[in-house]
């Protein structure tokens, strides 16, 4: 028997939208850097790097979009590495093109932490809480 799911809120249903658009802006991105490095002799292990880096992200993001609609903790953690380590750093270079990229990232990071999509992600896979113990004592 299938488990039938809470409805999403509207902050999860945000995150994933954004999670969606900011894969599709790194395969554009992916391409761009590809492209320029196949016309251009100069700096062409640069564009090619970065044009395969992009391309990695957007398909593991991809990829955890629908666990992360069906509630899934794990995916909704790498996503937050990935929105955190590669969205801050872009950010505070000041890159043009990537900046709003990076910014579209940590907007979703914020969008899957705020307490309604906190509440489903309790509802689909309930954590147990934890009662604090001294050590040695049961």
């Amino acid at each position: 028997m299938a488990r039938v799911l809470p409805p999403r809120p509207f902050t999860l249903r945000a995150a994933v939208v954004l999670w969606l658009a900011i894969a599709v802006l790194l395969l554009v991105a992916a391409g761009t850097f590809m492209g320029s490095a196949a016309v251009q002799d100069l700096d062409r292990a640069g564009s090619i790097g970065l044009g395969a880096l992009f391309g990695a992200l957007a398909v593991l993001q991809l990829l955890l979009l629908l666990p992360l609609r069906r509630g899934r903790r794990s995916a909704r953690e790498v996503l937050s590495t990935i929105g955190i380590l590669m969205g801050a750093p872009i950010l505070v270079r000041g890159t043009p093109g990537l900046s709003l990229i990076a910014g579209a990232m940590l907007a979703a990071v914020l969008l899957m932490w705020l307490p309604q999509s906190s509440d489903y992600f309790q509802l689909t896979q309930p954590k147990a809480k934890k009662r604090f113990r001294f050590p040695g004592f049961r």
